[in-house]
This record gives C-alpha cells, structure tokens and sequence, in this order.
C-alpha cells in the first residue's frame, strides 16, 4: 500500500459528514413520543403517514419523504 492510497478516502470523508449532518439537522426536533403527535406533524408538513425509529415516531410515510417534506417547507 502506498502512501498516497488513502487520498480519495480522505476527500470523501467531509461529504460523508455533510451527508450526515442534514439527515441530522432533519430531524431535530421531528421523533415524538407518540404516533398522534408524529401524524400532527405530518399534516403540516403536508406529508401521509409516519413511521417508527426505535421507540419514536417520525412524520410521513418513511424517511426519504420526510426529507423532501421538510425540504419543501423551507
């Protein structure tokens, strides 16, 4: 292995992290106790449905579409 190999790894390393930190940001703030308040939520986020994460509940229909959910209320 040479030294140099680990470069491209180094380059995709901050995109990885901004990656994850939007799907964070997402989500602050959206995991709710309760499926009820989840689906309050997704009627103002103007989205359908809700969906677990562990013990939370989380607006629309899977993740992808509470992305673009939020996305759109911006």
């Amino acid at each position: 292995m040479t030294r140099l190999s680990f470069l491209p790894t180094l380059f995709l390393v901050p995109f990885f992290l901004g990656v994850a930190s939007l799907s964070a940001q997402a989500q602050e703030g959206d995991m709710f106790p309760s499926k009820s308040a989840a689906l309050q939520r997704a009627n103002n986020l103007k989205c359908s449905g809700v969906f677990q994460m562990g013990d939370q509940w989380m607006p629309c229909k899977d993740f992808n579409a509470y992305e673009k959910a939020v996305k759109n209320e911006k």
